[in-house]
């Protein structure tokens, strides 16, 4: 079996890669502050703000391919805190991608829809980039690297992701459960539109991308374009709860200038060259929520 290097196993997506991956690699996996204890798995902290931790873990576990996952997700904290997200969003991507050149490594970075304004929606992978907020420009700058440094990567741009997780960062759906449970409304933001992609999709999508040969630039989302209050109400029906537990609310005067409006995707490529199928919404559910609800 080919060995797999897995950073930020302990997040969302890394979880469940964890998971889709474990029957057709050895799995490697790093963490950050959240350590877990999945089986089969060789997992150890990396503070990726130190390029000798980066390379010395690439030395002791030789990884045929290392999925990148790790990184500074949240816009809000990325934007007040823009030298820390610079660090690891950017910074280590580049010094991973290095040491992965060098050592004829496979590099499979996860990258974001944020890498776009949001002005016209439907983007396809060589439509123009110009991010709105400080987390899409480090993980533009991050893709520059990769693309710059590596012969042999791939960047998977993820769209909003759905979905039922196991990490402490929940997802759009599991928080709108939760409201249900709680009876505690969720607030929604209104007017923000995305191709959702299910959580499962998303993991057997980047495993299908880590394995092939396939190379650049690929969009994973769903075949819909919605926005996120449409899904939400969506999701409440599906799940038969009191859809007054989402609540309607306006993105903040601040907050609208970092927040693009319409990042959806155009998947043509990824439905003429992966096998993995990209679905729809109501699918999406079903395959991430159907047992537990029937």
């Amino acid at each position: 079996m080919k060995k797999l290097l897995i950073t930020g196993a302990s997040g969302l997506l890394g979880r469940n890669l964890v998971k889709h991956c474990s029957s057709r690699f050895e799995i490697y996996g790093t963490y950050s502050t959240r350590d877990f204890k999945p089986d089969k798995i060789d997992l150890r902290h990396l503070d990726l703000r130190k390029p000798e931790e980066i390379e010395s873990s690439l030395d002791a576990i030789s990884p045929a391919i290392v999925i990148h996952c790790a990184g500074l997700t949240d816009i809000q904290y990325c934007q007040g805190n823009q030298k820390e997200a610079e660090e690891v969003n950017y910074r280590a991507t580049a010094q991973l991608a290095a040491f992965c050149a060098q050592k004829g490594i496979r590099l499979v970075f996860l990258s974001s829809d944020m890498v776009f304004n949001g002005e016209k929606g439907n983007y396809k992978e060589d439509d123009k980039t110009e991010p709105k907020n400080h987390y899409g420009n480090t993980k533009l700058r991050a893709e520059q690297a990769v693309r710059g440094i590596c012969e042999n990567y791939v960047i998977a741009r993820m769209n909003l992701i759905y979905g039922h997780g196991e990490a402490q960062k929940k997802t759009f759906t599991d928080r709108i459960l939760i409201a249900n449970w709680s009876g505690k409304p969720y607030p929604i933001f209104k007017g923000q539109v995305r191709s959702p992609i299910s959580l499962d999709t998303a993991s057997r999508a980047v495993r299908e991308l880590a394995e092939g040969d396939l190379k650049g630039i690929f969009h994973l989302g769903g075949t819909e374009a919605v926005d996120r209050w449409d899904f939400a109400l969506k999701a409440a029906t599906y799940f038969k709860m009191d859809s007054s537990l989402v609540e309607e609310s306006e993105i903040p005067e601040e907050l609208k200038a970092v927040y693009p409006v319409n990042t959806s995707y155009d998947i043509g490529k990824v439905k003429s060259e992966l096998k993995t199928e990209m679905l729809s919404i109501d699918e999406g559910l079903k395959q991430e929520y159907g047992r537990n609800l029937e």
